[in-house]
């Protein structure tokens, strides 16, 4: 079963510790540590309203939960309500039989006209939902407007030049400008927006097999990324606090999921004063536009439905605007819902501007790519980041190449 395939023994063993999550039957288990009171707020109304009791459980970090939720549905004890990804990983899980189909819920949440069939895509296969969404999210790049300010920069770039010509005047000004993280699943954030932008096309070629890793479009995506770490625009990739830079005010730019503004604000940037957002341009202009779309759906276990018609009751008022609103107000996320309030301003103007430019939508590399061999890919780019040289960006299309190659010769 493909979805077992990139378990280790370590990676079961690691689980162990955590495996009384799985006492309670509804147990809505996630790895989004931020978020988790606004779940939790979520959940609990979504339980009262449809007479169930629902506790949200954290389990991170990403490998130690994938491995968690992998070992569950191998033992037979498969969380009722838990976070997952949508693309590649939520195909080989519906694979497993453990995910239930939702399809009775999407109609209806469509019928009320909370979600559009093309939201139901994102989580669907073969036609079929299998879970409603927790986050909808535009990579964006993040930007501190007073730093702006000060390195004489007006406006926010609208092409590739406009941007390098940004860095370079950040620089001046004493910034880093770009926070860059490099540890667990971060490395592949660079590595996607710069593919994207060379050649969409190919950045959806090397996640289904038609475009090698070392082929002419990731090769100018490297080029660039080398140049952009020779140049000084990116802060220390080894920091373990991903935002840290960015919040303290030492990096200007921080490209990633609209979902972070919450954390952002908490950490005191105000959105409009210090904090503000613009559409990544594209490396090649006659690439066009593109922005990178991230789902984060909920699956609900097929067991637990089966069982208790209330899940299904629960995941309907999961779904609804109040619920939405909910989320968003504490976590400062965004699931969709058509009726719901945006979470904030960020979020509004992201969705303003994606609605009056229209970039093509591209599914994030970490969904698109076959999760097994995801973790290796994300390895060997985070090996560059740390040696970002031309030799080393060699060495790794070299390493990635052969690691998609084999596997989708044997799948």
């Amino acid at each position: 079963m493909k979805f077992f395939n990139n378990m280790t023994a370590a990676s079961l063993a690691a689980v162990v510790s955590v495996g009384a999550v799985q006492a309670a039957d509804l147990k809505m288990v996630v790895d989004k540590q931020t978020w988790m009171e606004g779940i939790q707020a979520m959940a609990s109304d979504a339980g009262a309203a449809s007479g169930q009791t629902i506790e949200a459980e954290l389990v991170t970090p990403s490998d130690k939960y994938q491995a968690f939720i992998q070992t569950s549905i191998a033992g037979g004890n498969t969380p009722t309500f838990f976070s997952w990804w949508n693309g590649s990983q939520l195909t080989d899980l519906v694979a497993t039989g453990a995910a239930a189909d939702l399809s009775a819920q999407w109609d209806a949440a469509i019928a009320n006209g909370d979600f559009s069939s093309a939201q139901r895509d994102l989580v669907s296969v073969d036609g079929k939902p299998y879970a409603f969404l927790l986050n909808q999210a535009s990579w964006v790049t993040f930007y501190n407007m007073e730093a702006f300010e000060k390195a004489g920069i007006s406006g926010t770039p609208t092409t590739w030049a406009e941007f390098l010509d940004a860095c370079e005047k950040l620089k001046a000004a004493g910034y880093t400008p770009i926070n860059a993280p490099g540890t667990e699943w971060m490395p592949f954030i660079w590595f996607s927006q710069l593919v994207a932008g060379v050649d969409p096309d190919a950045f959806v070629g090397i996640n289904d097999g038609s475009v090698a890793y070392n082929g002419e479009a990731v090769q100018q995506a490297f080029d660039m990324w080398v140049e952009m770490y020779d140049k000084g625009y990116f802060s220390d990739p080894r920091e373990k606090d991903d935002q840290k830079f960015f919040v303290e005010g030492s990096a200007a730019m921080y490209l990633t999921g609209d979902w972070h503004t919450g954390s952002f604000v908490a950490s005191g940037m105000e959105p409009g004063k210090q904090l503000g957002t613009f559409l990544t341009p594209p490396v090649n202009d006659d690439a066009g536009l593109s922005v990178i779309i991230e789902a984060a759906p909920v699956i609900v276990s097929s067991a637990a439905l089966a069982e208790n018609p209330g899940v299904g009751d629960a995941v309907q008022a999961m779904m609804t605007a109040d619920a939405s609103n909910t989320l968003g107000s504490i976590a400062g996320v965004y699931n969709g819902n058509l009726q719901a309030s945006t979470p904030n301003a960020i979020i509004e103007g992201n969705m303003f501007e994606i609605g009056e430019r229209q970039p093509r939508g591209l599914v994030r590399w970490w969904e698109a790519v076959p999760p097994q061999i995801q973790g290796d890919l994300v390895a060997a780019m985070g090996e560059f980041m740390l040696n970002p040289t031309a030799d080393q960006a060699q060495d790794t299309m070299t390493l990635m190449n052969a690691i998609s190659a084999d596997y989708w010769a044997n799948n």
